[in-house]
Parts: C-alpha cells; structure tokens; sequence
C-alpha cells in the first residue's frame, strides 16, 4: 500500500471536487458549495455527516438566502469555516446560517502536487455583510493521517473589521440502519480556573454534558438533544470518538492565552441537534449531528489586513475516552509501569497517527538514552497497545514512548512516565 500523497479533481454527485489521498486518509473537498470539506475517512470509516437529501444539489443566491430563518437553512453536512460571534443583533454578529455567500457560496480553487504534499486551496467570494473573504488551504501528507487546514480572513471591505475564525465540522452520529448512535462522544479539556467547566449558549444544560472531576475532561455524550455549549479549553485539543466502530478524529488548535475569544472566551463548541427533536426555535434537522467547533482568537482587522489560524485533523482507530493528545498520536490509556529488580513493566493504550514504529527509552536526568527497546509497527488503522517488559538502567528517571517514521526517524514523544 502506497502512502504517498494523490491528488484527483473528478464529478461528486455532480459537483466538480478534488480528493486528497495517501493510501490512509481520504479528504473529498467540494468547492462549490461554501468550500466545504464533505468526506474525511480513515480506512474504511467516514466521519462527517453528508445530507443525502442535497448531494449534489445547486441552488441560486436568492435561495440559498430564503428569510434567514435556521429552519430554511439548506444544510449539506460536511464541514466548513464561518465567522464568529453568531448572532442577530448588529454588524458585529454573523446572521448565518443560512447565508448564501460564506456558507453557500462558489468558492474558487487551486490545487497544488508534489512529492511531499497534495492540497486544495478553497477561496470565498467577498462578502460585503461581514466585509470577509475566507480562503481554507487543506494539505496533505505521506504516511500519516494529518490533515493541516490552514484557515484565513481577509478584509475586503474599507472599514475595520472584528471576527474569529470559527471552523465546524459536522460528525455523524447515526448508526448504519439510520438509527441514533449514542455511541458518538466528544471530549474536551476544560479550564479548572474556571467557575464553570462549559457556557450553555442555546438550549437547557442537558445529561449529554458530563465532567470528570479528576482530569477536568468536559465529555459530551451524544443523546440527539437539541443543544449548544462554549467551552473555553487551553490545552488545544478536542477529540471524538464514535464507540461502536472504535475510529476517533482528534483536532489540535494553538490556544492564545492572553487573546479574547468570543461567546464567553469559548475556544471550543458543540452543538448538537436530531430529527423532530424539541427545540426553542424552529429546526429541521437532516440527521443525527454532532458538530465539533473550534475558535480563534478575535482578531481586529484594518482593511486589506489578513488573519490566519491552523487546525490540524488526525486520526486513528483507538478506544475511548480520550484523555490527551499529542502530535503523533492520542491516549486512551496513560503510560504506566512497574519497576522491579531492575526491570519495568511498561503498559498504556494509544492511537497512532504516524505509519511507522514504537520504541520505549529510559533516559536520566540529563535526557540522555541509557536503553531502548523496540515495540514493532504502528499504524493509525490499529490501536497501539503496550504491554512490554524492558530493563531499567541505573540512573533512569524517565520512561517514554516514542513514535518513528516509516523511515526510522523519530516522529515526536506518544507519552511519557517519571520513574
């Protein structure tokens, strides 16, 4: 299996898209209908919801626009980039959606291959309302299952401007007979300097929201109740996890700890929504959604200026929860060991976003490699469960685990223990 990134421009249900692929990851991207990223799969699992009553649907400006009413909003599904704060009460609030430009609108596209590398890059219309135009560059690699999405704002207009770049992604909740799958979680850090570990931003607090005391992790449990919360998370990172197929789609984000966010400082929201579901405004939803959102800072634009922020998407099959992530990989299980006469006995269970392989160190004080043991391939289409025993050198005060390419070279730390 080739791990080399492959570009394809080809018809989508009629729409014109570009699909980045390296033998692990598919990304199917879909210009024409906001710039929106449609399919994003691990081996065999999708994890983004499609509305299959619109694939391949066009519709006019004046349509798309309708009375600006949610419950006229054509939903494709998918996941797209929006300005924040929402809202309905001045120009300082995005009324969307529906919105027929930023959501809906023809963006343009560019594509770009070589050895290293496959993206798409998908630019809005101006948008006079918001004074925005969006452009979202997604880039992929060889042999891993990061996705870069490279998200920025451009002020069009002749006046300042104030947005954060709110990028949301519709996950599927639903089950293969067309069921809801409560087996769908989504798993936030939360901020213990906080008062409150998350903000209802519409709806009632609900029984989807459950707090673990002990690792401050904000999980939400999908139930399709209609609903919405800000979380305002500094470890930048939240992961979801859909418990009957065992795939998890983490997304990292570089967090400002001085910036302003919007809605209450929240850096992450969830909403939440299913069919006929009660909700305190009209809604039609087309399926059983869960949207993991990711914020920026707000950011003050003077005209011509831009403003940029990256998520990155990664991958892997691996239980849940999830209680941290890392750039190569996600914990389900946090490294642990026991030390006897010499030897450990290391365990932990992980998923891998790199193709390559695990090693464990023991280093001293210094950070210099006193021993190594090998723990074979990885890849992010199996959870990478350790259970080794490994000699101790004298001096060790570190144990970690490491992820290498499928070159050998060493990809970055899975995770760590203090001996």
């Amino acid at each position: 299996m080739t791990t080399l990134p492959t570009l394809e421009e080809f018809s989508f249900h009629g729409w014109d898209a570009v699909k980045l692929s390296n033998g692990i990851i598919i990304a199917l991207c879909v210009p024409e209908i906001g710039g929106r990223l449609m399919q994003f799969s691990l081996g065999p699992h999708n994890y983004l919801f499609m509305n299959p009553e619109l694939l391949g649907a066009r519709f006019s400006y004046e349509e798309h626009a309708g009375d600006g009413e949610l419950i006229n909003w054509k939903n494709y599904g998918g996941a797209k980039t929006w300005p924040a704060p929402q809202g309905w009460d001045g120009a300082g609030q995005w009324p969307g959606p529906p919105d027929p430009v930023l959501d809906s609108g023809r963006y343009d596209s560019e594509t770009n291959k070589d050895e290293a590398s496959a993206s798409v890059l998908m630019t809005s219309p101006p948008d006079a309302r918001t004074g925005l135009r969006i452009r979202r560059l997604l880039s992929l690699g060889a042999a891993s299952s990061r996705l870069q999405l490279e998200l920025s704002f451009e002020n069009i207009s002749d006046r300042t401007i104030r947005w954060s770049i709110w990028d949301v992604a519709q996950m599927l909740c639903q089950t293969a007979d067309g069921k809801l799958n409560d087996g769908c979680w989504l798993y936030i850090p939360t901020d213990p300097a906080r008062a409150a570990p998350y903000t209802v931003l519409f709806g009632e607090d609900n029984p989807q929201y459950q707090l673990d005391a002990e690792s401050d992790l904000l999980a939400v449990q999908y139930r399709g109740i209609v609903g919405k919360i800000g979380v305002h998370s500094p470890a930048g990172w939240i992961a979801f996890a859909d418990r009957q197929s065992g795939f998890v789609l983490c997304l990292q984000f570089p967090y400002e700890r001085d910036a302003e966010y919007p809605d209450n400082g929240a850096t992450v929201e969830c909403w939440t929504e299913a069919p006929g579901a009660p909700s305190p405004i009209p809604i039609r939803s087309p399926g059983y959604i869960l949207e993991a959102e990711v914020l920026s800072p707000l950011f003050t634009l003077q005209p011509g200026k831009v403003a940029s922020h990256r998520v990155t998407w990664s991958a892997a099959y691996c239980p849940a929860p999830i209680v941290a992530v890392t750039d190569v990989g996600c914990i389900h299980q946090p490294l642990r060991f026991e030390v006897k006469d010499g030897w450990a006995r290391v365990q932990g269970v992980f998923g891998c976003f790199v193709v390559g392989a695990a090693e464990i160190e023991c280093l001293n004080e210094a950070g210099e490699v006193l021993s190594q043991m090998d723990l074979g391939p990885v890849s992010p289409l199996r959870s990478l469960r350790v259970d080794a025993v490994s000699s101790v050198a004298d001096g060790t005060s570190l144990i970690r685990l490491n992820i290498l390419d499928a070159d050998g070279t060493y990809a970055g730390a899975l995770a760590s223990a203090m001996l």
